[in-house]
């Protein structure tokens, strides 16, 4: 007993809370993730063909089943050698780069270990990630400015939302979400690590920069991540803590505190704090950017052909008039509503296609949009409602000895999508009303004067998440457009999840608005802002107390 007695008052002492609790959190939510995609059978994705550009660098691949690719789970891969075009993005010879790759690795690498008989199981990979992702709960855990208990609800609700069925089977397939999904919580994790204090250190950038490259290359879809965390990253002047220390240590003391400077001055160190931030993120946009441009001309080619023929033509009632406003062939008109794979086989390239390659770019595709407004909000209409459909229904989520039905899929944690299901006839005002006014709560939070820094993070990751989601949202529309929308949305529904936690974060920062202990030592209580009604009582309190304590200080005899 006085063995436990010692560990306990060991692990509840205050030094020691946030570490343990942030632990404890990581472990308990790894084992829920693992329980909810193997307790009852195991349950993933189908394979839509992406996977094999992927699953054949690790040379292996998938064991018929007698099924259907989409029908089933099929988990199971078998060394096999793939040379030139066969492994490849779409037979181009370029190989397709992803992050998603080294989860792969560790998984083939554990298969044997979990006494698997084939080169690969992508189960193992679901455990893999499900350490991860526990991993990531237990950093957000332990960044989250705020008591305990609000902490505890704020992950909570992240790994409900995560572990619900429209995101959990990404966790065992052969795609490359897993890894771009669990970047986007490292990145969470790393912008409330940089912006808890009134200053950065290039330590802390390096860690918010490492996320999102991840991120990036598992998925070049999510390069928009830069909408939000760019911001983010600027926001708080750099400070090198050796180069302060031995400033202060050169300072006589006699001399006193510093001379107010003035607004020049004050702007050009502003500026110069701020430039090795700078430097980082340029350093950030110009690697993403180098790896998108790296990726297979193939995709960019996918893009665009659905973009025109999947998407804007479609939508539109005359074909030839949009081609001729986009400046393409209008014979290839007869290609309204088809896939890429109208154009695979033998056969001569169709007349203008190749004109269409070299002169189609993203740079057209939004003058069309910009000079056809009603195109606009039918696709935009479109994009809301695979918002709201959340998961591809063409995948199935079992394997084949599970008895389902081929295509069927799973529902064991169905709060995220059962919302976003109601959601669904006024899409038009919810999911506007969510992602705006988030961003507005989040910039009033992160400007507020009556904030400290670590309250006004909170602010800032809220305006974080919510540019990212509009812009991944963009991001769709403007790339593939209509084709799989649902699948290629997936971001957008996990993003749009991620703002829920964040505004129950944003509640608890709130809260701290007016109270003395949220400042760092040495900084003064600001007396700009007006309070919230139901803070004013508090200020008056700590007026109250403060001119107390100054009192009584007069009156200490000398």
């Amino acid at each position: 007993m006085t063995t436990v007695r010692r560990t306990w008052s060991w692990l509840t002492e205050p030094g020691r809370r946030i570490p343990v609790v942030s632990t404890a959190l990581g472990v308990l939510w790894t084992v829920i993730m693992l329980a909810r995609l193997f307790v009852g059978g195991a349950v993933g994705l189908a394979d839509n063909f992406d996977g094999h550009r992927l699953m054949c660098q690790l040379q292996v691949a998938a064991v018929p089943n007698g099924h259907d690719t989409w029908a089933y789970l099929n988990p199971v891969y078998d060394t096999h050698v793939w040379y030139g075009e066969a492994c490849s993005a779409g037979g181009t010879g370029e190989p397709y780069l992803s992050s998603q790759w080294y989860f792969l690795w560790l998984a083939k690498l554990l298969t044997p270990v979990f006494g698997f008989d084939h080169a690969l199981d992508l189960r193992v990979l679901g455990v893999v990630v499900s350490v991860f992702f526990g991993v990531a709960i237990g950093l957000i855990c332990a960044a989250l400015p705020l008591p305990v208990w609000v902490r505890v609800l704020v992950v909570s609700l992240i790994g409900l939302f995560t572990a619900d069925s429209t995101i959990a089977p990404y966790f065992v397939s052969p795609l490359s979400e897993p890894a771009a999904l669990i970047g986007m919580l490292l990145i969470v994790a790393a912008l409330l690590r940089l912006l808890r204090r009134n200053f950065v250190t290039v330590a802390d950038l390096l860690l918010v920069s490492a996320a999102v490259l991840w991120t990036v290359m598992a998925k070049t879809q999510t390069i928009t991540m830069f909408a939000g965390v760019l911001p983010a990253m600027l926001v708080r002047p750099v400070r090198f803590p050796w180069l302060a220390k031995l400033r202060r240590a050169r300072r006589e003391p006699e001399l006193g505190p510093e001379p107010p400077r003035g607004l020049g001055r004050r702007a050009l160190v502003g500026a110069l704090r701020r430039a090795p931030a700078v430097v980082i993120c340029g350093l950030l946009v110009f690697g993403c950017v180098q790896f998108a441009s790296s990726q297979s001309r193939w995709l960019t080619e996918i893009y665009h052909f659905h973009q025109v023929f999947g998407t804007i033509l479609p939508l539109g009632s005359d074909p030839r008039q949009d081609l001729r406003d986009l400046g393409v062939d209008e014979s290839l008109a007869r290609y309204d509503g088809e896939s890429i794979l109208a154009l695979s086989g033998p056969g001569e390239v169709p007349q203008g296609y190749r004109e269409f390659l070299d002169d189609m770019s993203m740079t057209r595709i939004v003058e069309f949009y910009a000079t056809h407004p009603a195109r606009i909000f039918a696709v935009l209409d479109r994009g809301l409602d695979a918002v709201t459909q959340a998961r591809p229904g063409y995948l199935g989520n079992y394997l084949p000895d599970s008895g389902k039905p081929a295509y069927s899929q799973e529902n064991r944690v169905f709060a995220g999508g059962a919302l976003f299901t109601l959601f669904r006839p006024v899409r038009w005002v919810v999911f506007p009303a969510l992602w705006l006014g988030s961003l507005a709560l989040g910039a009033w939070l992160a400007l507020h004067r009556r904030l400290g820094a670590a309250g006004r993070s909170i602010g800032w990751l809220l305006v974080a998440l919510s540019l990212n989601t509009m812009a991944q949202l963009a991001s769709v529309l403007l790339s593939d457009g209509l084709n799989d929308i649902v699948k290629h949305s997936v971001f957008v529904v996990y993003s749009t999840f991620l703002l829920f936690p964040a505004l129950v974060a944003a509640f608890g920062a709130i809260d701290k608005i007016g109270r003395p202990d949220q400042f760092l030592p040495g900084q003064k209580l600001p007396n700009t802002g007006v309070p919230w009604p139901w803070q004013r009582k508090r200020a008056r309190q700590v007026t109250s107390a403060v001119r107390g304590g100054e009192r009584e200080r007069e009156l200490e005899p000398v």
